[in-house]
């Protein structure tokens, strides 16, 4: 064999262990690329995992802080609400609460009434029907209050 064909062969056989030398770095990086993606992976979630238990956390203090606020603002405005531990209200003071907001708010829902007075819709139903009898609210078609 001439030594330029021993070049050649020479030159084929490094050309076929590059190749799979690059086709062997291919696989070890796809490898790697797996195994740290698993790692980094998992410790993405941990992290977002820790971040989401903390933004619960203040959710529910925010919800607390809200609930607390709300109590202090009808305690403040004497609108507990029936049932709540609150005192029962002297005779005839429902009836005036009940036509000072509708003198303030002319045409409110029987609902609204109540919610502005701090009372149950039931106990206002029957504050309401007293207070027509006694023709000193009307009731309109559309169940709205105003003064008589």
């Amino acid at each position: 064999m001439s030594s330029i064909d021993e070049a050649i062969e020479q030159l084929e056989k490094s050309a076929e262990k590059l190749k799979k030398l690059s086709v062997e770095e291919s696989k070890a990086i796809s490898k790697s690329v797996r195994e740290a993606t698993r790692e980094v992976k998992a410790e993405v979630k941990a992290e977002y995992a820790e971040r989401k238990k903390q933004a619960r956390r203040e959710a529910k203090e925010a919800e607390k802080a809200i609930r607390e606020a709300r109590d202090r603002i009808e305690k403040a405005l004497g609108g507990e609400r029936a049932g709540s531990g609150g005192k029962r209200a002297k005779k005839g003071e429902r009836d005036q609460q009940f036509l000072d907001y509708v003198e303030r708010h002319p045409g409110s829902r029987l609902v609204d009434i109540a919610n502005g007075i701090g009372i149950k819709s039931q106990s206002a139903n029957s504050v309401a029907k007293r207070l027509v009898e006694q023709g000193k609210v009307r009731k309109s078609a559309d169940k709205t209050y105003t003064l008589s």
